[in-house]
């Protein structure tokens, strides 16, 4: 096993040799350096664990060592050593990026353990990226799987099943007909479930950021409307949209920011009443771009509404278990709103409908 790395920075060379006699019989290896120049570019050639630094020194001190050790490697644990512990001494060496504080003169003991405790939080940063790279290393290897594995047979046995309700492979009986149409419909339903979640997945917001650009507000509606004005109709929802051509434009991708506001009219008119009605309307409001999506459905309880943009939730009126869904839409529409650096809010009134916010930067003039 490695041993730990300590850097101890100390003009005085007794400050230094006790801290490497101390540490040293811990089994921490240890570097030492008599000024903060010389301790950054030894941390530079070999990174250490941990830092232990003077916070008073000539030419850099303390403070500026920790700030430019964090700039350099953020995991770096540093701990300055001062013989001026006060409250705010502690709190401006935290703010540039210290872990902790050792006030002058300290003991043996004192010194290892909060040497041992800044040793183990640099432990447990570690692990944690560990599992953070495992974590989205799993995610990668989901997506490639549910894509070749799942979704591409799946598609082919729809394809099977809609060649065989044309009646290209014989004349089906009713019964026949009545259970493939069935089986279509189960089938249908779980690959949307798939595509979601690989929507999902796929959703990176550092992705997101590198495709924004300046784009009419106006125009991201008219994309989103594709097709679901004749899915109105079919519902017998009035659809009215009131987005100005003149609106400042947003700073947005145009691709995820159309699947946002599809989802919401789509949801929109999917839970509605016959009869009912459907607004969309842009404006600018408190700094922000905002297009509302108000309508006249079945609403949501005040209690289910903290919990309307989790994975898998569906709200529990009758009415809206009525319709097919995978419960990922709002989750989907909220992980690329947040991406976009945005936010998104609801207003509802169980019984009279909702009224869904979507917030997006500006673009620049």
């Amino acid at each position: 096993m490695d041993l730990a790395k300590v850097l101890v920075i100390d003009d005085e060379e007794i400050a230094r040799i006790s801290c490497q006699r101390v540490l040293k019989r811990e089994g921490i290896q240890v570097a030492m350096a008599s000024s903060g120049r010389e301790g950054l570019e030894m941390l530079m050639r070999e990174p250490p664990d941990l830092v232990l630094v003077d916070l008073k020194m000539p030419e850099m001190d303390g403070v500026e060592v920790a700030r430019r050790a964090r700039n350099f490697d953020p995991n770096i644990v540093t701990i300055i050593i001062t013989g001026y512990a006060t409250i705010e001494s502690a709190v401006a060496v935290m703010k540039e990026g210290a872990y902790d504080y050792l006030p002058k003169p300290f003991t043996p003991d004192e010194l290892v353990i909060v040497v041992r405790r800044g040793l183990e939080k640099r432990r447990l940063d570690r692990e944690s990226r560990a599992l953070r790279e495992e974590k989205a290393a799993m995610e990668r290897n989901f997506i490639t799987m549910v894509t070749h594995q799942l979704r591409s047979p799946m598609g082919a046995i729809f394809q099977y099943l809609e060649v065989l309700l044309s009646d290209i492979g014989g004349e089906l009986t009713e019964m026949q007909r009545e259970m493939l149409e069935r089986a279509r419909e189960r089938l249908e339903g779980l690959l949307q479930l798939i595509n979601d979640w690989l929507d999902m997945s796929r959703i990176q917001a550092g992705e997101i950021l590198h495709r924004l650009q300046p784009v009419s507000l106006a125009s991201c509606v008219d994309a989103a409307m594709a097709g679901l004005d004749f899915a109105a109709r079919q519902k017998g929802v009035a659809l009215t949209v009131d987005v100005a051509s003149d609106l400042p434009r947003v700073q947005v991708d145009p691709d995820t920011f159309r699947e946002v506001l599809s989802n919401l009219i789509s949801n929109a008119i999917k839970y509605n009443r016959p009869e009912g009605y459907v607004r969309v309307r842009g404006e600018e409001r408190d700094g922000w771009m905002v297009v509302d999506v108000e309508d006249s459905g079945y609403g949501i309880e005040e209690k289910e509404i903290p919990f309307v943009f989790e994975q898998f939730y569906r709200g529990k009126d009758k009415e809206v278990r009525k319709q097919e869904g995978t419960g990922l839409g709002l989750a989907i529409v909220q992980r690329i709103v947040r991406a976009h650096g945005g936010k998104i809010e609801v207003k509802s009134e169980y019984g009279k409908g909702s009224t869904f916010s979507v917030h997006v930067n500006k673009a620049d003039p």
